[in-house]
């Protein structure tokens, strides 16, 4: 199986691993460095992500393994390619280099479910 990984070059502390797409954007919402508007789709975007990509349990608990997740590649759907458009565009905009790593095994699985593994 192929899987996929969209991430910035800024590394966690936490984890020692380059930050994913996900928290990468966050991370301009989070320091208001977008506007209004990109802010309220970012947020649109995210919920639908939230009901339509499952949480894996782990983050509920402060993440305790530093696990990462990557994309199965096949299991990405076209509405969730669209949507990960937009963080690419959003992220370029404002400097964010995202680049795609991909695997075709990986090792160290933590989680699975239809969509994504976390690897440690």
């Amino acid at each position: 199986m192929a899987y996929l990984r969209f991430h910035s070059q800024d590394i966690s502390p936490y984890t020692g691993e380059r930050y994913g797409i996900f928290v990468a954007v966050w991370h301009l919402i989070r320091d208001e460095r977008v506007t209004d508007e990109e802010a309220a789709e970012y947020w649109s975007h995210r919920e639908w992500f939230e009901a339509n990509l499952p949480i894996p349990p782990f983050y509920a608990e402060g993440n305790p393994d530093k696990a990462v997740t990557w994309f199965k590649r096949n299991a990405l759907t076209q509405e969730m390619k669209t949507r990960l458009g937009f963080y690419h565009t959003l992220a370029a905009k404002y400097g964010v280099g995202i680049a795609e790593q991909s695997a075709e095994s990986l090792a160290n699985i933590i989680y699975e479910d239809a969509y994504q593994v976390a690897v440690v």
